[in-house]
């Protein structure tokens, strides 16, 4: 039997440096690699990753596993993927979930009510 197709990704929320996604843990995998890139970057050559076991990750309320992906640029496009691994290997992995396509938040230059001082 192979590796699975990554569990269907679910947005969570971003920030200017960050974007959260969740998912439903496969009953059959425990590992999965969370891959991400720019929008107009390709895959083979630019994106980046992190593996994560479900075992080791906190799962919310309703049994998913939210995770953050960091240090991203602001105001940029970002394509995000899931891919089950298999059993003990970093390079057996499955097919890839499909495609989440996100936007970072820009810099804002305008002051928040709270900060002004009028």
């Amino acid at each position: 039997m192979g590796v699975p197709i990554g569990p269907k990704l679910d947005f969570v929320g971003a920030s200017e440096t960050i974007i959260t996604v969740s998912f439903n843990p496969l009953n059959s995998n425990d590992e999965y690699v969370l891959e991400w890139k720019e929008y107009h970057q390709k895959w083979e050559t630019d994106s980046q990753s992190k593996n994560m076991n479900s075992n080791e990750m906190t799962k919310t309320g309703n049994g998913k596993i939210q995770t953050n992906i960091e240090g991203l640029n602001p105001g940029a496009t970002y394509t995000v993927r899931l891919k089950a691994l298999g059993e003990g290997s970093q390079s057996d992995a499955g097919k890839a979930s499909p495609e989440l396509i996100i936007d970072t938040e820009a810099v804002s230059c305008t002051p928040k009510p709270s900060c002004m001082i009028l």
